[in-house]
C-alpha cells in the first residue's frame, strides 16, 4: 500500500474523476491501481458488449506502460476500446527523488477525427481514380503516331499533373485537305481537361466546309464556347492550320497561342507568325486572320505549348522560343528525343505546366 499512498500524493484523484478522458494509473509493477470514472464506465460498457459477442481489448494492452516504467520515456500510441478509437499518452510518474514509481495513461476519444480522416482518404482515393480514368480518356483521344497520307507525325505529351490542359489533333477533312491544331486551356486540372474535351468533340464534329477555312472554323469554335456560359477566367488558346495536298498550301489562324509553330526547310527555321484573341467568354473576337505557307516534301513543322518555352533553369531563366528554334535547326533524325533531352538538361525542377510538342514532316 505504500506505493499507492505515494501515488495518491502525486496525482489529484478528484480532479481526474471529473475529466471526460479515460485515465488509468499503474504502479511500478505495472498493476492498475486507479481508474477514473470515465474509464470505469467505458469498461463496464465494454464488458456488456463483449457478452453480446463484440470484442475490444485495447484497455488490456500494458506493453507501453511497461516500456514507460522501464525507460522513463513518454509514449504515445493509438488503440480501440470496443468500437471507439483512442489516442493514448503514457507518462511515467516519478517520486521526489526522480525514481519511476508508476505511470499514468490518458485515453482521448479520437473517433470523430478518425472517421473524418478515413472519409477524406477514401474521397481522395476516389478522386485520384476519377482523375486517372479521365487522363486515360484524354490520352485515348490523341491522334495516332506515324504516317498519314500527307505526312509523318510524332509527339510527346507530358501533363504537369494527371490531367492536362494541352490538346492537339489531326482531322481528315476530305481527300485533299487535313486540319491540324494545338490548343492550351488555362490550368491543368479537371476544368482544363473538360475544356480540351470540348475542343476535341467540337472540332471532330464540325461541318467539313466550316473546318476547311481556319477563320470560319475558329469563329464557330468561339461561338460554341461562349454558348457554354462558363466563368470569365476559363479560356484557351489555339493554333489551327489546314493543309491542301493539291496546292501544297498550309493556311493557318491563331487564337492567342503565343507559341508560333516552327517551319524547317533545309536547316533554316522560321516562325509561322499570326495573332488573334484567345477563345474566352470575356471577349468575343470578330475575325481571325488567315495566313499561308507553301510546304514542300521534306519540310518539318514543330507545334508546342508554353510549358516548353517557359520552363526554367536554376537561375530562373526561361528556355524561350529562340533556344527551341536554334535547337530545331540543328537536330536530325530523332528531333523529339533530342528536344526532350535538351529540356531535361535545362530544367532545374519538375515542370510546373503541361508540356506538349508535336512534330510533323511532309512526305
Amino acid at each position: 500500500m505504500k506505493d499507492r499512498e505515494i501515488l495518491n500524493r502525486e496525482i489529484e484523484i478528484r480532479l481526474l474523476d471529473t475529466m471526460t478522458d479515460l485515465i488509468r494509473v499503474v504502479d511500478k509493477d505495472n498493476r492498475v491501481v486507479y481508474y477514473n470514472h470515465a474509464m470505469e464506465q467505458a469498461l463496464d460498457k465494454l464488458e456488456g458488449a463483449e457478452e453480446g459477442g463484440e470484442q475490444g481489448d485495447g484497455h488490456a494492452d500494458f506493453r507501453m506502460t511497461a516500456r514507460a516504467l522501464g525507460s522513463g520515456e513518454n509514449i504515445q500510441r493509438e488503440t480501440y476500446i470496443g468500437e471507439t478509437y483512442y489516442s493514448v499518452k503514457t507518462n511515467p510518474i516519478r517520486s521526489n527523488t526522480g525514481e519511476v514509481i508508476g505511470a499514468i495513461e490518458v485515453f482521448r476519444d479520437k473517433s470523430l477525427e478518425k472517421r473524418l480522416q478515413i472519409e477524406l482518404i477514401e474521397k481522395n482515393r476516389a478522386l485520384m481514380d476519377e482523375q486517372m480514368n479521365a487522363a486515360s480518356i484524354q490520352r485515348a483521344l490523341l491522334p495516332q503516331r506515324g504516317y498519314d497520307r500527307f505526312f509523318f507525325m510524332d509527339y510527346f505529351y507530358i501533363p504537369a499533373e494527371l490531367l492536362s490542359g494541352d490538346f492537339f489533333d489531326i482531322i481528315e477533312i476530305d481527300e485533299d485537305r487535313t486540319a491540324i491544331y494545338i490548343a492550351d486551356a488555362v490550368g491543368h486540372g479537371f476544368a482544363s481537361s473538360m475544356a480540351t474535351l470540348f475542343i476535341s468533340q467540337t472540332m471532330r464534329n464540325m461541318d467539313p466546309d466550316i473546318l476547311a477555312d481556319p477563320t470560319v472554323a475558329m469563329m464557330e469554335l468561339v461561338h460554341r464556347f461562349r454558348d457554354l456560359n462558363l466563368p470569365a477566367e476559363m479560356y484557351f488558346t489555339m493554333f489551327l492550320g489546314v493543309f491542301s495536298k493539291k496546292q501544297r498550301k498550309f493556311t493557318y489562324a491563331n487564337a492567342g497561342h503565343d507559341c508560333p509553330p516552327l517551319l524547317k526547310r533545309k536547316n533554316h527555321v522560321r516562325l509561322l507568325m499570326n495573332s488573334g484573341f484567345p477563345v474566352t467568354p470575356l471577349v468575343e473576337a470578330s475575325f481571325y486572320e488567315c495566313r499561308t505557307a507553301y510546304l514542300q516534301k521534306g519540310d518539318e513543322l514543330l507545334f508546342y505549348t508554353d510549358g516548353i518555352t517557359e520552363c526554367r533553369n536554376k537561375r530562373g531563366e526561361q528556355y524561350g522560343v529562340g533556344a527551341l528554334r536554334a535547337l530545331f535547326s540543328e537536330i536530325g533524325e530523332e528531333p523529339l528525343a533530342e528536344i526532350r533531352g535538351a529540356l531535361r538538361d535545362f530544367m532545374y525542377e519538375d515542370p510546373a505546366d503541361d508540356m506538349t510538342c508535336v512534330y510533323v514532316k511532309m512526305v
